[in-house]
């Protein structure tokens, strides 16, 4: 009775020590014609490893890319890696999950973007912008053709735009969160610069989004500024401008 319990425990054993070194590479490629990420010099194994570069379907590029698997999660019936790469030489960690729905969870994601970078991610339709963005996620759902569900902030220092004349805006918030009629809200506010920032974002179920922004120059706006705005916002008797912008998600490649 003692022989076949240690053959037993041996043979548990050999097939966990199995399945904690699938080395990554091959089953990465065994996938990656149905993956939406192209995955290259991968090393380690499927549950500790690394890749040097991850490039997606929206030109965003990660490199020195390392995870490793939280196996405790799996009594939640879902899948679970921290994550911690760079992009364009910034630090960028978070945690991916994914469970029977085969949405993926974001939680704790923090990264920093130059201002020049968010074009390369999100067809914004903006002028030529500058700064440092600066993204933090407490949690999101990504589903594949639905609207993202996002609750987290995004702060853009130093902020300016330019599109007939360069506007400085300081530095602004804007405070992503889910609300009862909307799946992605947002509330936009700013402090310094050439003019003051009031909105809000909306949007349907079907992706459909509906920006409204205040903005108010102060005195230390010039002329040529205020008449740039008034070429794409509607001047008010108070002297402020209302942008009003809608479109859907799809078009800028958040869905």
């Amino acid at each position: 009775m003692r022989n076949r319990y240690f053959l037993f425990t041996g043979i548990i054993a050999y097939f966990i020590f199995l399945l904690t070194t699938i080395p990554a590479a091959p089953v990465i490629s065994l996938f990656k014609n149905s993956m939406p990420v192209t995955i290259s010099n991968v090393s380690g194994t499927l549950w500790s490893g690394q890749a040097g570069t991850v490039r997606t379907q929206q030109n965003l590029t990660l490199k020195n890319i390392e995870w490793s698997f939280l196996p405790w999660r799996l009594l939640l019936f879902n899948v679970a890696f921290d994550v911690n790469a760079e992009y364009n030489n910034q630090p960028l960690s978070s945690r991916l999950s994914t469970g029977i729905s085969r949405n993926l969870y974001v939680d704790n994601l923090n990264m920093k973007l130059d201002a020049t970078d968010i074009a390369a991610i999100v067809s914004l339709p903006l002028g030529e912008l500058s700064g440092e963005f600066h993204l933090r996620v407490n949690n999101a759902v990504l589903a594949q053709g639905a609207v993202p569900v996002i609750d987290g902030t995004l702060n853009w220092n130093q902020a300016t735009v330019t599109i007939a004349e360069t506007a400085d805006l300081g530095n602004v918030s804007v405070l992503i969160n889910e609300k009862d009629d909307s799946p992605l809200a947002a509330s936009i506010s700013n402090k310094g610069g050439h003019l003051s920032l009031e909105g809000k974002l909306t949007t349907t179920l079907q992706g459909d989004y509906s920006l409204q922004l205040t903005m108010k120059p102060n005195t230390s706006a010039s002329d040529n500024l205020v008449s740039s705005i008034a070429m794409f916002a509607r001047k008010q008797r108070d002297g402020n401008f209302i942008l009003n912008n809608s479109g859907n998600l799809k078009q800028l490649g958040l869905m």
